[in-house]
Order: structure tokens, then C-alpha cells, then sequence
């Protein structure tokens, strides 16, 4: 039993390990085709990406939520800015806001499914269906699809912990 503990907090950190890598790798590619406004503001992604790991990585969850919700928020703020000054920005502007938005929703999202998987291993399930659901209810529309599709699989396992029973059984041959 302890074996087994061990082999999937080795293997939750090998995971959390890459997650943290890919997350690192996609702001810092966004952070190399923008200017210094939108330098910063991937800078402060990265900079909640990687508290939101090493806050995980420390079972201080409560932390690592708030990390993932000010990814969130920084989102929601550069939207709310380019819906008041959509008139007044020029193109190359709106692309770029509207990478920084795309980059921190992504990013915000892939860290909650992080997140469900980590309640998964320590056995929290209800928690795990806690944060699918709020996956499910916060990223809609199709860029975000591949997420939902993740957090609708994520519960559908969950929920086949939780009751075994509703497993569909496949006759012997």
C-alpha cells in the first residue's frame, strides 16, 4: 500500500514536472512574439504558473487555487479592457490582447485539470468532481472544447470509482 502511495506521488510529480514545463513553454513562446506590455503580462503568468506547481507540489492547495484564479482574473480584466477599447485599438493590439486572454484561459484551465488529477491521487474524489464541474461550467465554447472533453472524461472516471457498480460489464467469451 505505502509502495503504491509512493509510485503515484513519483509519478504525480513526474506529471506535474512536465505540466509545468509545457505551461512554461507555451507563455514563454507567446512571451517571444509580443511586445513589452504583453512581455509582462505573460511574465505574470509564468509567475502564477509556476507558484501553482510548487504549491501543489507542497499539498498547499488552497494556494495553488488562488494562483489559477489570478490567471483567471488577469484574463477576465484584459477582456473587459479590449471590449471597452475595441474601437480604439489597432489590430496588431486586439491580437496580441487577444493571445494574452487565449494563453491565460489555457493555462488557467490545464492547471484545474493538474488540480483534479492531484485530488484523484489522494483519493478526494468529490473534490476532483468539484473542479470538473467548474471546468465544465467556466470554459465554454470551442476554443476551450479539449478541456471540457477532459473534464467530462475526468468525471465519467471518477464517477466509475465511486460506483463500480454502474460499469457496463462485457460478457466472457
Amino acid at each position: 500500500m505505502n509502495n503504491d502511495i509512493s509510485n503515484s506521488a513519483f509519478r504525480m510529480e513526474r506529471r506535474v514536472c512536465l505540466k509545468v514545463f509545457c505551461g512554461l513553454l507555451m507563455v514563454g513562446t507567446l512571451s517571444a512574439c509580443i511586445g513589452d506590455k504583453y512581455q509582462q503580462q505573460a511574465d505574470v503568468i509564468k509567475g502564477h504558473v509556476e507558484m501553482f506547481y510548487g504549491h501543489l507540489q507542497s499539498h498547499q492547495v488552497e494556494q495553488a487555487m488562488f494562483e489559477n484564479e489570478q490567471i483567471e482574473q488577469l484574463a477576465l480584466r484584459n477582456e473587459e479592457r479590449m471590449l471597452r477599447g475595441v474601437g480604439q485599438m489597432r489590430q496588431d493590439e486586439k491580437t496580441q490582447e487577444w493571445k494574452i486572454i487565449k494563453t491565460a484561459k489555457e493555462t488557467a484551465a490545464e492547471n484545474w485539470l493538474a488540480l483534479a488529477q492531484y485530488f484523484l491521487i489522494i483519493q478526494q474524489y468529490n473534490k476532483a468532481l468539484g473542479i470538473y464541474q467548474r471546468i465544465i461550467e467556466t470554459y465554454e465554447g470551442s476554443p476551450y472544447q479539449l478541456y471540457v472533453d477532459r473534464a467530462k472524461m475526468g468525471m465519467r472516471d471518477v464517477e466509475a470509482i465511486l460506483d463500480p457498480g454502474a460499469l457496463p460489464v462485457v460478457p466472457a467469451r
